[in-house]
């Protein structure tokens, strides 16, 4: 296949996903009443100032436990979208840097509800509306990758490959004076599966995941099968970490079709990293490097990126470490109603 019918096949996915988008903004109908979901034990307000999500899943409401009055976010999707491998990871780990699932309700009807932890903002809206420049400053950014490095330890830990690490999914909880960081969470495994060792099943090789933030090796089954695993999420890592320290994706849509046309071919050599703004810390330019690896065998590991992390994180004052943190797990696992 040459680069003229590659560009075409990678402009299908970008416009693909850019018409989904385009088609859930015009989608604005509320019913602005009020919803009870589980028998009454949770609630939200269906209307535009209560949904602080939406995206090809559905929405996101802001919710109430009825039980308590303590705030929650109520993922409203289709019942027919319901995954039993997104319940299966959410149900699997536990830590506090994932997004926490309380409670699932399938209804009779076409509707199911995923009631989850609130967070504050996603990765995205932090950076388009409280940054000047799209950038993290060098706090916030310790803060983030610390936590996201955290949780995704506990996913490797499970066997899980989320595979669509991205800015939309990452939740953040402010601190208590305004829009710093406080906790930095990993979101939404719709996508995400699980590794068994002897799964006929288990190798990954279909194109799966958000366009920008892609591993080489997935957009190179464009072209033709390529087997991947954790990998494709180190490099959507690098890819997310190189954006809060420069503001902008490491690479546009021409670059990336060039790169995965070289993965598929095994023209590694022809890969040019992408540089970070000049005054980088030359740790953290070391380690989105690393990241950034063409050829996935080249890349950190998920233990050697945690530890990377952690030990250029632990430097900063206001490092959250597992001990230190102050979340408290209740020890409750997520229970399915189905009526």
């Amino acid at each position: 296949m040459d680069n003229s019918i590659m560009k075409l096949n990678c402009n299908r996915a970008v416009k693909s996903e850019h018409d989904d988008s385009a088609s859930l903004m015009a989608e604005d109908s509320f019913s602005n009443e009020r919803v009870l979901v589980d028998y009454g034990n949770y609630e939200y307000r269906d209307n535009a100032s209560s949904c602080i999500g939406r995206g090809s899943f559905g929405r996101v409401f802001r919710g109430f436990d009825i039980s308590n009055s303590l705030p929650v976010a109520i993922k409203k999707i289709a019942r027919i979208d319901v995954k039993p491998n997104e319940l299966k990871v959410m149900k699997s780990v536990n830590s506090p840097f994932l997004v926490n699932l309380i409670d699932v309700f399938i209804s009779s009807g076409d509707s199911a509800y995923f009631i989850m932890e609130l967070c504050d903002i996603d990765l995205e809206q932090h950076l388009k509306y409280q940054t000047s420049n799209g950038a993290l400053s060098n706090n916030d950014l310790r803060i983030l990758m610390d936590n996201v490095v955290r949780g995704y330890k506990a996913l490797y830990n499970c066997c899980i490959v989320h595979r669509d690490i991205k800015p939309q999914n990452i939740l953040i909880k402010y601190g208590p004076l305004g829009c710093e960081f406080q906790t930095a969470k990993i979101s939404d495994f719709g996508i995400s599966r699980i590794l068994s060792e002897g799964d006929e099943d288990g190798a990954l090789s279909n194109v799966a995941g958000t366009f920008y933030y892609m591993a080489p090796e997935v957009g190179a089954n464009i072209l033709k099968t390529c087997e991947y695993d954790y990998q494709v999420d180190i490099w959507s890592l690098g890819c997310l970490f190189y954006q809060c320290i420069s503001g902008q994706v490491p690479f546009d849509e021409c670059a990336l079709c060039r790169i995965f046309l070289y993965a598929a071919c095994g023209n590694y050599e022809a890969y040019e990293k992408p540089e970070l703004p000049a005054g980088t810390d030359e740790e953290v330019e070391l380690i989105v490097s690393s990241l950034l690896e063409i050829d996935s065998n080249k890349r950190l590991t998920p233990l050697e990126v945690y530890a990377a992390v952690c030990t250029w994180s632990s430097r900063g004052a206001s490092c959250i470490s597992d001990d230190a943190c102050s979340y408290q797990s209740d020890d409750r696992r997520a229970s399915i109603t189905y009526v």
